[in-house]
Order: structure tokens, then C-alpha cells, then sequence
């Protein structure tokens, strides 16, 4: 249960506890929404001018009503709508305009070829340019691919329960390779990797096409 050290905030600026505690709860009963980015806040607190707004959220992050995940993005962790997994969650918010795929590490672990995976870490495939964040929750690592989107389509699927396209082993093998980070995890499991063809069992996109798991040279 989260304990909140409430300052008395009546001439501190618009944002009230009281008020922020409103807003709060109306976006998660009504739109599911836990996570608030800056341009939120000023479209929820007209009132409050830049440096009030910042002040008031840094005040709220004190006291603990909000958490500050990352540069200019924070979470009400009280939330109903907030997620167990929170690192996914937050790749949405963090690259809002961009393609992105779960690769590499962490897809070749969810898909069972290898068995070691670092800890509060997301390897994410961008078409944007390459950036890590650190955030609260652990590291979002986005890696540039120059691949072509219809390549990527063709070997990745969406995951509705998470909101992320999701890389077939294929495509995780091979931008694990083309990364050069790791390999030794698949080295490791290399003996498993060559026997998976029926890993990712061909899933029709257009027409019926079928796909072999193959390991990069």
C-alpha cells in the first residue's frame, strides 16, 4: 500500500493535491490512463504556467503521489490501470512516432532459445534513431534498423495485450547478430537454435506464406 506525505499546498500554485488526486483517478476510471507526459499536465492544468507546472510536479513527486519514470514522463502508480509489467508499457510513451519491435534478447527469451536475460532491460528495434533510456522501471534500449518495414511486417506480430509488435525468431536471431552484443547467449543455445523450424509456425499475412527459423552466418 502506497503511504503519501501530503504538504499543505494552498498557496503553492494551482495544482492542489486534491485536485491532481481528481484528475488522477477521472483518467484511470475513464481512459485507462496511468502514465502523463508534460504536454498532458499543461492540457489537464491550463492554469498553471511552465515553471508552476514544474514545481507543482516535482512537489507531488515528493510526496509521492506521482513517480517521476523519466525525463518529462511520470506515473500514477495508484492507478487500477497500471500494469504489472510497467517496462513495456512504457515504450508507447517514450517513442510515441516511431516503428518499434521487441528484438534480440528479449524476444529470443520469450520465445525459448536462450535462457539468460539481464534484468529490467527491453531490447527494442526502432525506425527511429538508436537511444537508451533509464528510467525508473529499468532500460528501454532502442537500436536503429535500416531493414525494410515490409521485411519487418513479414516477420513480426502484434501482441494486443501489450500494444508491441512482437519479432519472430528469425528476425530476433538476426538483429541479435547484426548488434554484435550477446552473441554468446545464442552460441550457448546454437544446438537448440538449428532444430527450432517449427518455432513461430507459419502464420498467414498474405496469402500462405510460411517461415523457417534460421540462424544468421
Amino acid at each position: 500500500m502506497l503511504n503519501y506525505c501530503f504538504i499543505d499546498d494552498q498557496n503553492l500554485g494551482a495544482m492542489k493535491t486534491t485536485e491532481l488526486l481528481r484528475v488522477l483517478d477521472e483518467q484511470d476510471r475513464d481512459n485507462q490512463v496511468w502514465l502523463f507526459t508534460l504536454p498532458m499536465f499543461r492540457l489537464l492544468f491550463p492554469q498553471e504556467s511552465d515553471n508552476a507546472l514544474k514545481m507543482s510536479l516535482r512537489r507531488h513527486v515528493k510526496s509521492g503521489l506521482l513517480k517521476k519514470v523519466a525525463k518529462g514522463l511520470y506515473a500514477n502508480e495508484r492507478a487500477a490501470s497500471s500494469l504489472v509489467d510497467r517496462l513495456p508499457a512504457l515504450v508507447p510513451w517514450l517513442r510515441p512516432m516511431e516503428f518499434n519491435y521487441v528484438s534480440k534478447e528479449n524476444r529470443l527469451s520469450e520465445l525459448g532459445l536462450i535462457s539468460q536475460l539481464p534484468l529490467n532491460y527491453l531490447a527494442m528495434m526502432t525506425k527511429g534513431s538508436s537511444r537508451k533510456f533509464n528510467t525508473c522501471y529499468g532500460v528501454v534500449d532502442f537500436t536503429h534498423t535500416e531493414r525494410d518495414i515490409n521485411f519487418i511486417l513479414d516477420h513480426t506480430e502484434f501482441d494486443p495485450d501489450r500494444g508491441l509488435w512482437l519479432a519472430d525468431a528469425t528476425l530476433a536471431l538476426k538483429d541479435l547478430y547484426r548488434s554484435g552484443r550477446n552473441i554468446e547467449l545464442v552460441e550457448e543455445q546454437r544446438g537448440k537454435i538449428g532444430t527450432l523450424s517449427n518455432v513461430n509456425k507459419p502464420r498467414p499475412r498474405q496469402g500462405n506464406l510460411t517461415r523457417a527459423v534460421q540462424v544468421p552466418q
